[in-house]
């Protein structure tokens, strides 16, 4: 976590045990929730990319993750999702935008039930993380794969954030239909959903259409 070259300019800040990255760009902040491979220094791209909107970002790395010696676990991540609004709750930062990828959704969804965002985006989301089980692994009991698993849909009842879903139309991990009826559950006239025509998974930051759609949101 100390050695990231690849994000130039962030601080790393501890919050309450909760390691995270924030660069500084002005009043305007993202949170930015990674997704399961790799760490948060893998984002540079998408941390890059807001910087570049002119927005400061947080970027927090989930417990167990880049050589931590914590076990992560649901709750784990839980409580570091409690420690970043805690450190956006200290700070000069205003109207925070809420980014969540793959299962960094799920920590995302938390985030907004705990504290309302200015605007929240969800990149490749799923609805439970049983579902996705579901899907994975049709032949064996979902629900004993998942403890105590991320419910997007619950979490999210009663958004009033303006909220965006881009999910990648051949994605076969989380399956865009997943993405789709977590886009129906929210409330009506809050949330747009954006089919990237051809990305897969780990692919939906190769197509424009991605971050042209975040921008244009932005922007609104």
């Amino acid at each position: 976590f100390e050695k990231c070259p690849s994000l130039q300019g962030a601080q790393t800040v501890t919050e309450n045990g909760t390691r995270m990255y924030v660069k500084n760009n002005g009043p305007k902040v993202v949170v930015i929730y990674h997704g399961n491979a790799g760490s948060a220094c893998d984002r540079e791209l998408i941390a890059t990319f807001f910087a570049s909107q002119g927005y400061s970002y947080v970027l927090p790395e989930y417990a167990g993750y880049s050589n931590d010696s914590v076990l992560p676990s649901h709750n784990a991540v839980k409580r570091d999702v409690e420690n970043v609004i805690a450190y956006l709750s200290n700070s000069d930062y205003t109207n925070a935008v809420v980014f969540g990828e793959s299962i960094g959704t799920g920590a995302a969804s938390y985030h907004s039930s705990l504290n309302k965002p200015y605007r929240l985006i969800l990149v490749s989301p799923f609805t439970t993380l049983v579902d996705i089980a579901r899907n994975r692994f049709w032949f064996y009991p979902a629900s004993l794969l998942v403890d105590n698993a991320f419910d997007n849909v619950s979490l999210l009842e009663g958004m009033t954030s303006p909220t965006l879903i881009l999910h990648g139309d051949n994605d076969t991990l989380i399956p865009q239909r997943l993405g789709f009826k977590l886009y129906g559950s929210l409330p009506d006239g809050i949330a747009t959903f954006v089919s990237i025509a051809g990305a897969g998974h780990n692919t939906t930051y190769d197509h424009p259409e991605t971050f042209d759609s975040i921008t244009n949101f932005l922007s609104q």
